[in-house]
């Protein structure tokens, strides 16, 4: 065996380099994400469009004008009774979207419907960057991964924890409903101090 390993060593080596290198580059990819953490929970709005529930398109430009963090309180604004979000020629006010509010556990990874009252109890803080440096966001996957980067999985939209190049997906209690829509979702704040 060893005379073997002596005679093709350049022949086992370029055969075994590529691998090596892969393997590498796979862990350097997914090993980050899997320790990626934070230590604040944060609050999020979600809607149902009244009329249609297939098709909340702008669900989240009413989200945006409804509900604010004012001096670290999540706020309920008075909507313009003339504002019409979509361009549909139907005021927001009529289109009876039904709001909900979610708190996000990060450490369990999953959400929870709260009342109002319990959002208006927290103390928030609306940056979209937590105080330890984690942001929300949304990410479209194009159904490649790294193996096989050109195909092979379906596309889909989601929201991630995110921190430098690392990233964790999100399970948000919208992106498994019927009348979810990528724009369904408005971050409002994370909830200070913290988990401590």
């Amino acid at each position: 065996m060893k005379e073997f390993i002596k005679r093709n060593f350049a022949i086992l080596f370029a055969f075994i380099l590529p691998i090596v290198l892969i393997i590498v580059v796979a862990l350097s990819t997914y090993l980050p994400s899997l320790f990626l953490s934070t230590d604040y929970n944060f609050v999020y709005t979600s809607c149902t469009d009244g009329t249609n529930y297939y098709y909340s398109y702008n669900c989240d430009n009413y989200l945006q004008k409804r509900y604010s963090v004012v001096n670290n309180k999540f706020t309920v604004n008075t909507v313009d009774p003339v504002q019409d979000s979509d361009k549909d020629k139907i005021p927001d006010i009529k289109e009876n979207y039904a709001a909900r509010i979610f708190l996000h556990d990060t450490k369990k990874n999953e959400s929870r419907e709260i009342t109002l009252a319990e959002a208006e109890a927290l103390m928030l803080n609306s940056l979209l960057t937590s105080p330890d440096s984690v942001t929300v966001s949304s990410n479209y996957n194009n159904g490649g991964d790294f193996f096989f980067p050109f195909g092979g999985n379906s596309s889909s939209y989601g929201y991630y924890l995110m921190k430098g190049r690392s990233k964790s997906k999100l399970n948000l209690i919208n992106s498994s409903d019927r009348y979810y829509y990528q724009n369904n979702f408005q971050f409002i704040g994370w909830v200070l101090p913290g988990r401590n």
